[in-house]
């Protein structure tokens, strides 16, 4: 953090373990774009990107407010804020970000997803791959395929998309919801953007539990007043979306894959992940079985 003698406040970040400075700076211009597309939208913030060094990974940005939107969940939990507030303002405030980079209508083709996921099944058939729970992995394989049957050549509407969007990436003051840290520079699937927002920190943002003892579970194993209350910020039914349940589901896959391969010893953070990736997992069986 930097602050200036007249009272202005900056961020300085380097990125050294990114390695591919050309990455980086893809990264840096969907910031860029998304701070010049959205500077005029009322309550939706990226700070922008004040100054890039042209042969180092250093960039200085303006400074983004606020609390993680993490811990304001977790506040809202303790009774320290409203959580389905907090949730339509997230998901109201994401539509902008996806509105602001909107392109066009295209139809959704699974087959590259669909490639990578049966070279993957059939290592793991013939022992070249080792993975953690390799029969519930399969399984999880041949529902993909299922999935991708539902959504193949559905319409979806294409934009650029945050890329790492988790809700530690995301700032929340009373008037202001700001993005921070993009990795993606593609024209792609703002599906992934809301998928990635329930699954990237397994088994945080999951149901408690079904019933008068817990909240009521939803889709994909996340409360279902959560869903409503950020679908009705968005704007759309995303769990009724075939497309989106399959890139859900792809989303846990790729979740699966960064497990250590067995015989590996676990971490703690390994465990929950685990933990989480199971839980899911049997939402869906349970849910969608043939």
């Amino acid at each position: 953090g930097i602050r200036t003698a007249d009272e202005r406040r900056f961020v300085l970040r380097a990125d050294f373990a990114e390695g591919n400075l050309a990455v980086l700076r893809a990264h840096h211009d969907r910031h860029r774009a998304a701070a010049q597309a959205l500077r005029d939208v009322p309550g939706v913030n990226v700070p922008g990107l004040v100054w890039l060094d042209p042969e180092r990974p250093i960039a200085l940005f303006e400074f983004a407010p606020g609390e993680t939107a993490y811990r304001e969940l977790a506040f809202a939990d303790h009774g320290l804020g409203d959580r389905e507030v907090l949730l339509r303002r997230i998901g109201g405030a994401v539509a902008q970000l996806h509105a602001a980079g909107a392109v066009e209508q295209r139809r959704f083709w699974p087959k590259s997803h669909l490639e990578r996921v049966q070279d993957r099944a059939a290592k793991v058939r013939a022992g070249d791959l080792q993975i953690r729970k390799p029969n519930r992995f399969l399984g999880l394989c041949a529902m993909l395929h299922r999935f991708a049957r539902e959504a193949r050549g559905l319409p979806y509407q294409a934009a650029l998309q945050h890329g790492d969007l988790h809700f530690r990436n995301i700032l929340i003051t009373e008037d202001l919801v700001s993005f921070i840290d993009f990795s993606n520079a593609r024209f792609s699937l703002p599906h992934s953007d809301i998928a990635n927002l329930w699954l990237a920190n397994l088994p945080d943002h999951l149901a408690t539990g079904d019933g008068a003892q817990g909240q009521a579970v939803g889709f994909g194993g996340v409360a279902r007043s959560d869903w409503a209350a950020f679908e009705a910020g968005y704007g759309a039914r995303f769990t009724e979306d075939p497309v989106f349940r399959f890139l859900f589901l792809h989303r846990l896959y790729r979740s699966w894959l960064r497990l250590p391969a067995p015989g590996a010893e676990l971490q703690e953070r390994d465990i929950t992940l685990l933990s989480g990736v199971e839980t899911v997992f049997d939402w869906f069986q349970r849910n969608h079985t043939d």
